[in-house]
């Protein structure tokens, strides 16, 4: 029975390939219609539309200027829904050369069009095994994509979204930083769409991330006559998404330490630093207490003041001691999930824990001696935690 099930799956498969090759140009816009309702959420589908050599097919139509702009813009639809399965599916269309197609595909007048193919670079870019240099080998790219931010919200997001991902380092960072990415994408930071805004944000943390030049120019900046310190100060405020909170808060914290902002100015002293001390609650998810912990550490490391503010705000040492508590009791999780999910992250969480410590405690005698306790009392947690799951699992 399960090869017969197999069976039909594949021949299914296989049909919507064939029609692909149909001499009737509605039947094959009709068909890759019919490809695109099959593999929404299917990746067993996909995987055997991509055995089965649909990619080569759908990038061949997709590049034809005989074809319909509607059926260009559907292929590049499918294309993104097979990116969105495995990574072995994105390695598969990697190696089909989808990238020079669709980034082929920008030049075209189209707007839709262009939309589809962005969705679909976003998708690939996105993907832990996307090389983030495909995105710089030609210099032409670069120019192009800043010059389509200004068609449409979601040129915005997802071009916005591809820069952050593939911003790995100075040279990446020199590269956007030349071709106008800050005054291109600035006024995206008061877009009426918070995807948008949320990744215009997301850009400006990675382009000034350990570059004084960036940071520098950022402090100067202004958009509807706000100065974009002002606005990410703005972004920090209680009321607003955590990611938003957390991310304007590393792009001023990349500032501070590039020397763009003082660290005794009130927007570091008063809303940078507390900010990031409430992401290190316990309210707070795993990856946030992450996040923030490191950002802090990174915030503090070589001011003094800002390590004696850091270890009076809110308690913080004592709050740092709770990073050692996870995996959390095995007797306490009936769901396989979340023990997974703390298992991955306690690791994290000690790192991010010891690097802050390391931080508060680097220059000041009495926060070390704080530290210290704090450290002791982390590994107290820890060791009973582990003694404990040992003994759950005998």
């Amino acid at each position: 029975m399960s090869c017969l099930i197999g069976f039909e799956v594949t021949a299914s498969s296989r049909h919507y390939v064939d029609r692909l090759f149909d001499l009737d140009p509605q039947k094959v816009l009709q068909g890759v219609i019919d490809m695109k309702n099959a593999v929404i959420g299917n990746n067993k589908q996909k995987a055997n539309l991509i055995v089965l050599g649909a990619v080569p097919r759908l990038l061949y139509l997709l590049q034809q200027e005989t074809s319909s702009t509607e059926l260009r813009t559907e292929c590049a639809v499918v294309l993104g829904s097979l990116a969105m399965g495995t990574e072995n599916n994105v390695k598969s269309l990697l190696d089909c050369h989808i990238i020079p197609a669709l980034l082929q595909g920008l030049l075209s007048p189209d707007l839709k069009f262009i939309e589809a193919c962005l969705r679909c670079l976003r998708t690939i870019f996105i993907s832990p095994v996307t090389p983030e240099d495909l995105l710089y080998t030609d210099a032409t790219v670069i120019s192009h994509l800043m010059a389509l931010l200004s068609r449409s919200r979601y040129t915005q997001e997802y071009i916005c979204q591809i820069f952050s991902h593939c911003c790995k380092g100075p040279d990446h960072q020199t590269i956007l930083f030349n071709h106008g990415a800050v005054q291109n994408i600035a006024h995206l930071l008061v877009s009426t769409s918070y995807k948008v805004r949320m990744q215009a944000l997301k850009c400006f943390s990675v382009l000034a991330f350990e570059n004084p030049q960036v940071s520098m120019t950022l402090v100067n900046v202004s958009v509807d006559g706000e100065l974009l310190p002002q606005i990410f100060v703005k972004m920090l405020q209680r009321d607003k998404p955590i990611e938003m909170q957390l991310t304007s808060a590393k792009c001023l914290t990349s500032m501070c330490r590039a020397g763009a902002i003082r660290t005794d100015d009130s927007c570091i002293v008063l809303k940078t630093l507390p900010c990031l001390v409430r992401m290190c609650s316990k309210e707070r998810l795993l990856e946030e207490r992450v996040e923030g912990a490191e950002t802090l550490a990174y915030l503090i490391e070589t001011d003094v003041e800002l390590q004696r503010i850091a270890s009076i705000t809110d308690h913080l040492i004592v709050m740092l001691a709770d990073y050692f508590k996870y995996p959390s009791s095995v007797s306490a999780i009936t769901d396989i999930k979340r023990l997974d999910h703390d298992l991955k992250h306690a690791h994290e969480l000690r790192q991010a824990a010891f690097k802050l410590y390391a931080s508060l405690g680097a220059n000041d005698e009495d926060i070390r001696k704080k530290v210290s306790l704090g450290k002791t009392e982390g590994r107290k947690i820890w060791t009973g935690r582990r003694q404990e799951n040992t003994v759950l699992k005998r």
